[in-house]
């Protein structure tokens, strides 16, 4: 195969929304749900850089909006925030059927990556992931994709890098990455630009 694609998880195979889980604790917290995401912002970037645990998040989080409700019901409200992305999971399954190596990068926690693996069959196409919890950097950083390309063994120069972030996208091209940078409201242009890469690669 002549390339191989590098799946950004949030805001690419899946949207996501954390004022869904404000609103679903709110009614158990010493503040108002407004307050709720501003509250353990600073958190959630040591949770997704691996400098502090999920539980160590959860605890803290507790404290931090005077929860008083069920450990287990917080713990679901922070996961159940995702909605598939069906356009780039057909994309995905076109992909695996040609024999296309697909892989993940993703600033994210273990708070969700087992749920999203555990609720959502299109992660079962991938053969490996990066997740920034697990390798204590966080794109953009240039470590990270250092990292990708020393855990993955992936040629960036034949690995085409999805995101929705352009400073990330940026970083990845540094890095030697062929990048798109996606948005759904876009997917018609984002495909021609994904077909032309490919195209590109294949004739190398």
């Amino acid at each position: 195969m002549s390339y191989s694609l590098l799946f950004d998880i949030g805001n690419v195979i899946v949207s996501f929304d954390f004022r869904i889980a404000a609103r679903k604790v709110a009614p158990m917290c010493d503040i108002p749900a407004e307050s709720l995401l501003p509250s353990v912002s600073g958190m959630m970037i040591d949770l997704e850089s691996g400098v502090i645990s999920s539980d160590q998040f959860i605890d803290s989080a507790i404290d931090k909006i005077g929860y008083t409700g069920e450990r287990d019901f917080l713990v679901h409200a922070f996961q159940d925030i995702f909605e598939v992305n069906e356009l780039n999971v057909e994309l995905i399954k076109q992909e695996s059927g040609k024999g296309v190596p697909l892989y993940l990068l993703s600033n994210t926690s273990g708070i969700h990556v087992p749920w999203l693996f555990r609720h959502y069959p299109v992660f079962q196409y991938f053969e490996k992931g990066i997740f920034s919890h697990e390798v204590f950097c966080m794109k953009p950083d240039p470590e990270i994709y250092r990292k990708t390309i020393d855990i993955l063994g992936v040629d960036p120069a034949k690995t085409i890098y999805i995101d929705d972030i352009e400073e990330n996208c940026r970083a990845g091209a540094k890095a030697g990455f062929q990048t798109c940078c996606y948005r759904k409201e876009n997917h018609t242009e984002f495909l021609a630009e994904l077909a032309a890469r490919k195209a590109a690669l294949a004739a190398c």
